[in-house]
C-alpha cells in the first residue's frame, strides 16, 4: 500500500485505489472458457436434433410407401397368390415385403406390410398392419 503524506496536519494515509478500467487476463480466460463450454453444449444438442428430425423424416416417407402398399392390398392388385410379396421402391433405398397370413374366419388374411431402409445387415424399419378380406375366385 501506497502512503501519501498529509499536507494540512502532516499525517500519512493510504492512497485510495484507482477503479480499474480493463479486465485482468485470468477474467477473460475463464469468460472463454465458460462460453465455449456453453456453445459446446448448444452444438451438441443441434446434432441430436438433427439426427431426430432425420428420423421422422425417413419414417414419415416409409409411412406413406407402406400406405402405398396398403392401397394396394385393399384394391387387390396384391392377393396372397400375388407372386410381388416383396421388393424395392425405385429410385430410393426403401424395401418393402408383405406377410399375408390366414385367420379363423374363410378368406379374411391378416396383412403384414414391413417397410426397411438404411444397412442390410442392421435396417431401420416400420410394420403397418391392415386386414383384408378376398373372395374366392372361380
Amino acid at each position: 500500500m501506497c502512503m501519501i503524506r498529509n499536507s494540512k496536519n502532516n499525517t500519512s494515509s493510504p492512497k485510495p485505489y484507482r477503479k480499474r478500467k480493463a479486465f485482468t487476463l485470468f477474467e477473460v480466460v475463464m469468460a472463454i472458457t465458460i462460453l465455449s463450454v456453453a456453445i459446446s453444449g448448444v452444438l451438441v444438442s443441434f446434432n441430436g436434433m438433427n439426427e431426430a428430425h432425420r428420423l421422422i423424416e425417413r419414417r414419415t416417407e416409409a409411412s406413406l410407401l407402406a400406405r402405398n402398399v396398403i392401397a394396394r392390398v385393399r384394391n387387390q392388385t396384391l392377393n396372397p397368390e400375388s407372386e410381388e410379396t416383396e421388393g424395392q421402391f425405385a429410385g430410393t433405398d426403401y424395401r418393402f415385403k408383405i406377410d399375408f397370413t390366414t385367420t379363423d374366419w374363410d378368406q379374411l388374411y391378416a396383412v403384414s406390410v414391413n417397410i426397411q431402409w438404411g444397412d442390410e445387415e442392421k435396417p431401420e424399419g416400420i410394420n403397418l398392419y391392415t386386414l383384408q378380406y378376398y373372395e374366392k375366385t372361380e
